[in-house]
């Protein structure tokens, strides 16, 4: 792949502009990319005529092997771009306002980012395709590691070691702030190392106990994994005083039943099973982190009682919260 010819850097009194015939595809190689954010302290602005609209976008490399772009378009027509990295790379990509769908290395485009979805795409030197359809504002955030920098954590959350593909990770809730990276001006080092950690920061967030994966394709139906997503993001929003599974159904749309058999096929577990295992998860993080009581964590988690709590940590671990402790 090439560079897209009509790009131009953007000069330094604000961000440069030039076209792109309306239908045709933009094309952006590794090359560019490295232009686009190495180089200069702060954030890069560029911005792209397209038919009747515009892409403007924001890029900083924050530090080594971690590269932060904004993105807002506001189309009169569809627009469609190409990247490829040019090597291994996991993109945390966060839905800001609008829709957008994306393909991981093939020409169909079944990912879908709305307003508040969070994703991660796993490249291993393949590009990936966005098409942008026609509105009035479509705005992402998107976070890339260097493979090489985070492989071992994709590992660990049980994302292949190998391979193209894409994980939908759930929703913004008021637990992630996305601002400390959008509104760090990165013109110090010490903002840069802040952001760097943010970034970084992020991303374990999203891969560790407490959010919901999406389930793997080809499981549900898009419509029934749109629905079992907001009741996970719904019962990790407050794991102490979760809904009751009617509450639960009436979100999904569905009945009871229907909701706890389409939680099976897509976690193994009925809906409160699922939810006592994140709340195990948890409890565990927080003994780990010598975080309270063993009392209080049981309470916090959302157990009735710390018997409860022990008996369920005991049937997981094969052990007692306050031995699990003390290593």
């Amino acid at each position: 792949m090439t560079d897209h010819p009509a790009l131009v850097l953007p000069a330094a009194a604000g961000p440069a502009r030039t076209g792109l015939r309306a239908g045709s595809e933009f094309r952006v190689g590794p090359r560019l990319l490295d232009r686009l954010s190495t180089g200069r302290a702060g954030w890069q602005d560029h911005a792209l005529a397209v038919g009747g609209g515009a892409v403007r976008f924001r890029t900083a490399r924050p530090g080594p092997g971690i590269t932060l772009t904004t993105s807002t378009c506001r189309l009169d027509a569809d627009y469609r771009s190409r990247i490829d990295h040019g090597g291994a790379v996991g993109v945390l990509a966060f839905g800001l306002s609008g829709t957008s769908l994306f393909g991981c290395g093939r020409p169909d485009l079944t990912h879908q980012v709305q307003a508040g979805d969070v994703w991660l795409f796993r490249l291993d030197d393949a590009p990936i395709s966005r098409l942008t359809p026609a509105q009035d504002q479509a705005c992402m955030l998107a976070v890339k590691f260097d493979l090489d920098r985070v492989a071992a954590v994709l590992a660990e959350a049980g994302i292949a070691c190998k391979g193209t593909g894409a994980r939908r990770l759930g929703r913004v809730g008021t637990r992630t702030t996305l601002s400390a990276l959008t509104g760090n001006p990165l013109a110090t080092a010490i903002d840069r190392l802040r952001a760097e950690s943010t970034a970084l920061g992020l991303l374990a967030d999203w891969l560790g106990p407490g959010h919901a994966p999406e389930p793997p394709g080809g499981l549900l139906a898009p419509e029934d994994r749109r629905a079992v997503a907001r009741v996970a993001d719904r019962l990790l929003a407050d794991m102490a005083e979760p809904p009751s599974l009617d509450e639960l159904a009436a979100l999904a749309g569905m009945s009871h039943v229907r909701l706890n058999r389409c939680f099976r096929k897509a976690y193994g577990a009925t809906v409160f099973a699922w939810l006592r295992d994140r709340r195990l998860d948890q409890a565990r993080l927080a003994l780990e982190r010598g975080e309270a009581s063993v009392t209080e964590i049981a309470f916090l988690c959302g157990f009735s009682s710390s018997s409860h709590f022990a008996a369920a940590f005991r049937a997981r671990h094969g052990t007692s919260p306050a031995a699990f402790r003390r290593g």
